[in-house]
């Protein structure tokens, strides 16, 4: 009896022991599977963000018309530049961030005036699209971006001694362009974006007001002649991006892009004279405001870029900027320059509608 009670025992705890251990087994295992699904996840997720980018110096042969905001001139120069991407893409999320600046000099013996260096190239662009996938091949998107320059940027003309004087035509700020669009996303390939808005709104900045006239900013209603600082403008955006590498060796950027304002919001300044950093309709009848019909603004831009790596860390590249902006205003031919000054009441000097440069450099650029 004592025998089979001790032997009865013996059995019951080793199947004790035995599902104790199969227990122990099943948690390692299920704590395992979680560590890994979850270290899956985490790396899973990781590999669906990008950060591609480059930093470098350039050597370039640029050309700027006069009216740019960007810079000014034919000239040989130097400029640093910076492109900084974070991209994720996963299951039916697509965003896409960017900051893009560039920034450079350009200096001559032939300069005349008190500035032998000069800034020739000054714009930075902050931009971000959110999509979430309709369909093949479509988004749901929504689309923010900012654009200004980080400093003064000025037009050199003679003045009666033959000597450059310097006019002022942008400043940090002034202007600044912010949009934000909600609309379709199409992209038919890895080579092509095209996003359509019907909603979209685009703000002008200029918080220098010896520069308010030139970019179309409406005067405040309280009889002082001051500007708003701030232009709000709602309407239509498109705009058509193609970025890809061609080749091992070369990359392509094209970007056009457009905007038409449903609202009135843009002064119409008809053979407006220009002084002291006024505009006004009638030397005679100037009474300390501009009086002026509203008009639907508009513009167009298209940008290209062609990359050629030469070696690894060695680039050729050619830049080119065509924009039309109808808020901008025009220099008045029948303005007399010569009674320009560099007094800083007198900086202030009308922009064109259309603005054109282009830039060839060859230069030095980490991608990563």
């Amino acid at each position: 009896m004592k025998k089979n009670l001790a032997i009865a025992l013996l059995l019951a705890s080793s199947a004790v022991a035995y599902a104790s251990d199969e227990t122990t087994t099943t948690l390692v295992n299920i704590a395992e599977s979680t560590n890994h699904k979850s270290a899956h996840a985490e790396v899973s997720d990781s590999i669906h963000w990008k950060f591609p980018g480059a930093v470098g110096l350039n050597a370039n042969q640029a050309y700027f018309n006069e009216y740019c905001s960007d810079g000014m001139g034919s000239s040989a120069t130097v400029d640093a530049f910076i492109r900084l991407n974070a991209d994720y893409m996963k299951d039916k999320i697509m965003w896409k961030n960017s900051f893009n600046a560039q920034y450079g000099f350009m200096y001559s013996d032939q300069f005349t005036g008190d500035d032998e260096i000069r800034k020739n190239m000054d714009n930075f662009i902050l931009a971000s699209k959110f999509g979430y996938k309709a369909a093949d091949k479509l988004y749901y998107s929504v689309l923010g971006d900012l654009e200004s320059q980080f400093s003064k940027g000025y037009n050199y003309a003679s003045d009666v001694n033959n000597l450059d004087s310097a006019y002022l035509v942008s400043n940090f700020f002034a202007p600044a362009y912010a949009k934000l669009s909600v609309g379709i996303d199409y992209t038919p390939n890895k080579y092509l974006t095209v996003f359509a808005s019907p909603a979209s709104a685009r703000f002008t900045f200029c918080t220098d007001t010896l520069l308010s006239a030139n970019y179309g900013m409406e005067r405040k209603d309280n009889g002082k002649g001051e500007y708003k600082k701030v232009r709000t403008e709602i309407g239509a955006y498109a705009k058509a991006v193609s970025d890809f590498d061609m080749t091992s060796t070369i990359h392509f950027f094209s970007l056009l892009e457009g905007f038409y304002a449903y609202n009135k919001a843009v002064p119409t300044y008809n053979e407006a004279l220009y002084d002291n950093g006024i505009f006004f309709d009638d030397l005679a009848s100037y009474d300390g405001k501009v009086e002026g019909d509203l008009a639907h603004g508009w513009f167009v831009r298209w940008r290209l870029e062609l990359a050629l790596k030469v070696t690894k860390n060695i680039n050729v590249a050619f830049r080119t900027q065509l924009k039309y902006d109808v808020s901008e205003t025009k220099q008045n031919p029948h303005v007399d320059k010569t009674k320009k000054s560099t007094d800083k009441w007198d900086l202030g000097y009308p922009v064109a509608k259309t603005q054109f440069w282009e830039a060839t450099s060859l230069g030095i650029a980490y991608n990563f």
